[in-house]
């Protein structure tokens, strides 16, 4: 790449803003809108090695590719103030590249060479961490690389999650493109079960997190010092106060919480370490802290945003159905939009029908009630759909509802979709580690299948063995074995 190339017809290079090893990024003009913004090439140092031959490299290049690949996917999913927007992606002379907006500031380690944070200030930066994680986490993706290098303050103080790049999604069959036996994350940042090479979850972004509200309250990280993994994985850290005597208690028992060797001993979500920070953060008129910062991280608390701007938290993306108060909709197109949702699933790549098979739902359960078999069945591809494409938050959601609409009879058929979106909402709780839910889940649709007609029955029988060898996967596996024997080999 040179200064003056523009990619895609649109975005002029401008300048290099910074290189790593598997990573280029650049600043470029948009063309076609008025805005800067950065350009994000993968653009390894290394070659074929002593360490690595040309068939190994070649291998470990592909892997790069393709986690590349998913990092565009993932900021396409990923809308939230505090992570960067996606402006589009391609290929320039055989390079991909992702295009970003482009965050001007201090990354977080700089900041705090800079300052060290009152209790405000730190607790404004952990809420809008919080924030992010919660935004991908509804997804959901773990970021895996949490860490002052990867959070930016930008000029207006907004804190921003950088560097997708080794984010996992946690939906079913996602390529895996850590080779085994290596771990991913930053030293100092990991959690144990990271360093341990055991199941990621949500949880593991709440322990970073965790190591970097400890920074911001202490000046320090919770371990320093020889065998600094070993001490992730095994000490207990001094709470936060032990250093900084006016630390309140709600934050001193959040970050030890945050902090805890078992996941299971995490708060339950972003949205709760959220929670709390906001609370000790500055409110909307508060005054700017003193001596002044800058940038400053408590501006976009403490100032009103402007009409028409988006709020800190926006909510996360649901389905959106298109309003039809004054026009009946057609059965026919009704069908098509179903016949169409359900092809793609059928070649795995659900996307624009499945959309408009849900934006639809609405004015087929006002037309035609809840009580529609087609309306019913509508429901399932959508949330098939959905499932299919790694969507599980509005999957699940799509569950629930088919849930809602078929309970309280006995009908063979409504009992069928009962069990149906019972099982369809259990796997979607799997990436969100809600496991026993979903254990317990199974456990009811697999009692309930005398209850429905032998054709519903065989493919919730297959469904339920796919469910179960997910969660037999994740060391349920004497449970599993037990719930599946009563299944037979059909």
């Amino acid at each position: 790449m040179e200064p003056g190339d523009i990619l895609g017809n649109r975005y002029k290079l401008l300048r290099p803003r910074g290189r790593g090893g598997m990573a280029e990024v650049w600043e470029a003009q948009d063309l076609i809108e008025p805005r800067r913004v950065a350009v994000k090439f993968l653009r390894p140092d290394r070659g074929p090695s002593d360490s690595l031959d040309e068939e190994q490299w070649c291998a470990e290049l592909e892997r790069m590719r393709g986690r590349f690949r998913r990092e565009g996917a993932l900021l396409r999913k990923l809308h939230h103030r505090n992570i960067p927007e996606l402006y589009g992606q391609g290929d320039h002379h055989g390079d991909p590249y992702i295009v970003m907006r482009l965050v001007e500031g201090k990354n977080l380690h700089e900041f705090l060479e800079l300052y060290t944070p009152t209790v405000e200030v730190a607790a404004a930066i952990g809420h809008q961490i919080a924030d992010a994680l919660a935004c991908a986490h509804d997804l959901p993706v773990v970021h895996r690389d949490l860490k002052p290098y990867n959070l930016i303050i930008d000029e207006d103080g907004m804190v921003v999650l950088i560097d997708f790049g080794i984010a996992k999604p946690l939906w079913p069959g996602v390529t895996d493109y850590t080779p085994l036996g290596s771990t991913v994350g930053s030293r100092g940042y990991e959690a144990p079960e990271q360093i341990l090479e055991r199941q990621i979850t949500p949880m593991t972004d709440l322990y970073a997190l965790g190591c970097v509200l400890y920074r911001l309250l202490t000046g320090r990280p919770p371990f320093i010092g020889e065998g600094l993994r070993d001490q992730h994985v095994h000490a207990l850290p001094y709470p936060p106060s032990h250093f900084v005597g006016h630390i309140p208690p709600e934050l001193d028992e959040l970050t030890l919480r945050l902090l805890a060797k078992n996941p299971d001993g995490r708060p339950e979500s972003a949205q709760v370490v959220s929670a709390v920070l906001r609370a000790h953060a500055p409110r909307v008129g508060a005054p700017a802290p003193s001596p002044r910062i800058e940038p400053d991280p408590t501006k976009p608390l403490r100032v009103p945003a402007s009409a028409g701007s988006p709020e800190l938290s926006a909510p996360p993306a649901a389905i959106q159905r298109r309003r039809r108060a004054s026009t009946f909709l057609s059965r026919r197109s009704f069908q098509e939009a179903r016949i169409e949702a359900r092809a793609e699933i059928d070649t795995s790549d659900p996307g624009d029908a499945v959309e408009r098979l849900a934006s639809l739902l609405e004015a087929a359960r006002r037309d035609w009630g809840t009580s529609d078999l087609h309306v019913r069945a509508a429901y399932l591809v959508a949330a098939d759909g959905y499932r299919v494409a790694g969507d599980c938050a509005t999957a699940m959601t799509l569950y629930e509802e088919l849930v809602v609409l078929a309970q309280d009879s006995d009908d063979p058929s409504d009992v069928a979709d009962w069990l149906e979106g019972t099982l369809g909402a259990a796997e979607c709780r799997i990436p969100f580690g809600e496991l026993r839910d979903a254990l317990g889940a199974l456990a009811v649709v697999l009692e309930a299948l005398p209850r429905i007609d032998e054709e519903r029955a065989f493919h919730l029988r297959r469904r339920c063995r796919e469910v179960g060898i997910e969660l037999s996967e994740l060391g349920y596996d004497e449970s599993i074995a037990k719930l599946l024997s009563a299944l037979g080999n059909d």
